[in-house]
């Protein structure tokens, strides 16, 4: 992981995929040690986060059914919850990494944002007093993906502009 976040597109793609991955880490320890309420309220907020993969992961069915597995080694609950969002984090560092896919990556980068910040609005408004402060993390989170998205771009545009990395583009003589 240390390896792809050093190839990113500088320190605010970084910003980008550890602000997201802390969100989705969060989200995981607050539903599993119980300070969200039941874990219905936290997968759902993890079927919004990682959307595409958590209709894989075990979330769906925890939103749906509930539980389905009591019996589990103490931890393993915790990689059942958050692997969507971690592998969802992977991808979004890896459309960042590279020159071809940074604008999908942006648009992704900006998907996760927006559920972010939803998730942490949802959670600072809830009619459920004990909920409420849980919730200002994601906003704090939302935010750092936002400026970390915005200095990302400004420093595409400027890359664009004169080459990779502050160089001016090299011109073929002939």
């Amino acid at each position: 992981m240390i390896r792809v976040l050093a190839r990113l597109h500088g320190l605010p793609a970084a910003l980008v995929v550890c602000a997201y991955a802390a969100a989705v880490l969060t989200l995981t320890w607050l539903t599993q040690d119980g300070h969200l309420g039941d874990g219905l309220y936290g997968s759902l907020c993890m079927l919004l986060m990682a959307f595409p993969l958590s209709l894989v992961g075990d979330s769906v069915y925890d939103a749906i059914i509930g539980q389905r597995h009591d019996d589990l080694a103490y931890g393993w609950e915790y990689v059942e919850m958050g692997w969507p969002g971690i592998a969802t984090a992977l991808v979004l560092a890896l459309l960042l990494m590279w020159r071809r896919t940074r604008l999908a990556g942006q648009v992704v980068g900006w998907a996760l944002t927006a559920a972010v910040l939803l998730t942490g609005v949802a959670i600072v408004s809830d009619q459920w007093a004990p909920r409420q402060p849980y919730g200002w993390p994601f906003l704090v989170y939302g935010l750092i993906m936002a400026i970390g998205l915005i200095a990302a771009g400004r420093s595409t545009a400027k890359d664009a502009g004169t080459g990779e990395a502050g160089r001016l583009p090299s011109v073929d003589p002939e």
